[in-house]
């Protein structure tokens, strides 16, 4: 890949990986493939593949992800129209097309490279997601699992991003119910709203976002396309079944310690929950595997 459209002259990418936010620069803007003509086209082959999400109507920072799926226009006419119908789209497995597939790949890989061998030796899989909204649209309050950079193709927002390593922000019980399947569990907390870092994200720039810190946005004046390079890691993976085998104990009756603590106990927790789950499919492959054939892995 050409050094204009990513580099890091600075080494920030393996200082501040999944450790705290910061702002780049990339060289995405004006590429055909992600223009709003290319992307209509681009949804249509992937729309096929059933991992493409949209949402019509307004939206606020508190609410799910549900909100404005019901009733909802057609792919198509949301993309469109998306500069009148305050509307979200993520269009997903864009890895996978097979003309802006090989595109993709490389940025995920220049990432990664970029990153260093911290991220290189726990990555499992990466993704590319299209995010293309409405002016003024607001994503909701939300944390993720994957290590994320998300990088500003056209338009502009407002981008706020939490400390993932503040418990009273982000608490056991809300990833507890994150990982058992909730991707609404982050609570927005009103009065600790000024605590984000806000980035003016605007065309050119791109934002890090490590696992599971909280992030919501506002869109400005003009149609926002974005590009999210997310990536599944190990030791996310590992980390959530510990949450997910608490969050059982938890509906039992138990109070269950949390993953803070390291003691043996969360070894003994992940070797549990992975046999509980071969016997009862308490992790329903289906999702699991839907979510990994939307990516790439980097041997692959």
């Amino acid at each position: 890949m050409a050094p204009e459209i990513l580099s890091d002259p600075d080494g920030q990418f393996p200082l501040h990986y999944n450790r705290s936010t910061f702002m780049f620069r990339h060289g995405l803007s004006g590429h055909p493939l992600l223009q709003l003509s290319s992307l209509i086209d681009l949804a249509d082959r992937l729309e096929k593949y059933d991992g493409c999400y949209w949402s019509n109507g307004p939206a606020e920072v508190t609410d799910r992800w549900e909100k404005g799926t019901d009733r909802r226009q057609s792919l198509r006419k949301t993309i469109e129209n998306i500069e009148e119908n305050d509307s979200l789209v993520i269009l997903k497995f864009g890895v996978h097309d097979p003309i802006a597939g090989p595109f993709f790949r490389d940025l995920l890989a220049t990432i990664i490279r970029l990153a260093g061998p911290r991220m290189a030796e726990d990555v499992l899989v990466g993704r590319a997601n299209i995010l293309i909204a409405s002016p003024h649209r607001i994503t909701n309050y939300h944390m993720d699992s994957d290590v994320n950079y998300l990088l500003q193709v056209a338009g502009d927002k407002a981008f706020a991003v939490y400390d993932q390593t503040d418990r009273t922000l982000i608490t056991d019980k809300e990833l507890e119910r994150y990982f058992a399947g909730d991707e609404s569990a982050a609570c927005f907390k009103p009065d600790r709203q000024s605590e984000g870092t806000t980035h003016d994200l605007r065309a050119g720039f791109g934002a890090h976002v490590p696992c599971m810190a909280p992030h919501w946005a506002r869109n400005g004046e003009q149609v926002s396309i974005a590009m999210s390079c997310c990536f599944d890691l190990a030791s996310m993976q590992r980390l959530g079944l510990v949450y997910k085998t608490n969050h059982r104990l938890r509906g039992l009756g138990i109070r269950p310690r949390s993953p803070r603590d390291e003691t043996w106990s969360n070894g003994a927790k992940v070797l549990g929950a992975r046999t509980v789950a071969a016997m009862r499919g308490l992790f329903r492959p289906q999702a699991a595997t839907h979510r990994e054939n939307s990516g790439w892995t980097p041997t692959g």
